[in-house]
């Protein structure tokens, strides 16, 4: 049996990304960072597992779809490859947004879209953020809100549900009203710009768009169908959409203030949209 350590420092030199050994040798000991750092001279509870996962991920896999499991804001979310492991710029949208969301709003009972939700990462965290909001995740893919919903139960939330279809429709067929909307929707359009693990692993759909801006447009085309009289929209958006994104703005909301917004590497990632009734 191996020490922690000695298991770390052997796939360290192998090329094996620190993040990746330290996530295996957590899940495998079912300890957090913390406590696996205090642990690391101690024997791991299960070496087989740990073995098998390394060698799945130097085959391709990511490590967070071996575990099914993937952090986003410290908490755990199940993931299989029905969705986009959720990425740290996706962290700083949210909790951006649910700033702003509280400035604008206070505590007022408000009603938030989650559009493409995926694993519902970013709706589930409003919920958590906001008890007394009601979040509606919809997206295209079945199987995606069948994680989404997962998620949601394993958290106990019950200021959730759940919509199928593409981008907005579903929300305009039922009729809904939003206080706030957000979104990270597919935006890549070269697939030379995809790695080879992502590109093999995470779903296409999730991914691509033709061109870059076909969500947004769709979305924005149909913002003021359900956007409440003071709503709030938060994009995702890829690094070099400002100019494509600021016509479309223009065009179809040319009375609302808009701004973007770099991410923690100084790249334009963000996209803010406020429509007051001051």
């Amino acid at each position: 049996m191996s020490t922690n350590r000695e298991l770390f420092f052997k796939y360290q030199k192998q090329g094996t990304p620190d993040r990746v050994i330290y996530f295996a040798l957590e899940e495998c000991n079912g300890f957090d960072h913390f406590l696996l750092t205090q642990n690391l001279d101690k024997n791991i509870k299960d070496e087989k597992r740990f073995v098998s996962a390394m060698e799945r991920y130097q085959s391709g896999e990511m490590i967070e779809y071996i575990f099914n499991k993937a952090y986003f804001l410290n908490k755990p979310f199940y993931v299989n490859k029905s969705v986009l492991i959720p990425r740290q710029e996706t962290e700083q949208l949210v909790l951006t947004s649910i700033k702003l969301t509280k400035e604008l709003f206070k505590d007022v009972n408000i009603t938030t879209i989650d559009l493409c939700t995926g694993s519902g990462a970013i709706g589930i965290s409003f919920a958590n953020a906001l008890p007394n909001s009601q979040v509606i995740m919809t997206d295209i893919s079945k199987n995606a809100l069948k994680v989404a919903e997962m998620n949601a139960k394993q958290f106990g939330l019950n200021n959730v549900s759940f919509l199928e279809g593409n981008m907005l429709e579903p929300i305009i067929k039922k009729g809904i009203k939003a206080d706030v909307i957000i979104c990270n929707p597919p935006y890549i359009e070269d697939i030379s710009t995809i790695d080879k693990r992502t590109w093999e692993q995470e779903p296409h759909l999730a991914l691509l768009a033709q061109p870059s801006t076909l969500f947004y447009e769709k979305a924005l085309n149909d913002l003021q169908k359900v956007a409440k009289e003071q709503c709030l929209v938060c994009f995702e958006i890829g690094e070099d959409m400002e100019e494509p994104l600021t016509k479309l703005v223009k065009r179809y909301c040319p009375s609302i203030n808009y701004y973007f917004e770099n991410d923690i590497y100084n790249k334009r990632r963000f996209l803010y949209i406020t429509k007051t009734n001051k």
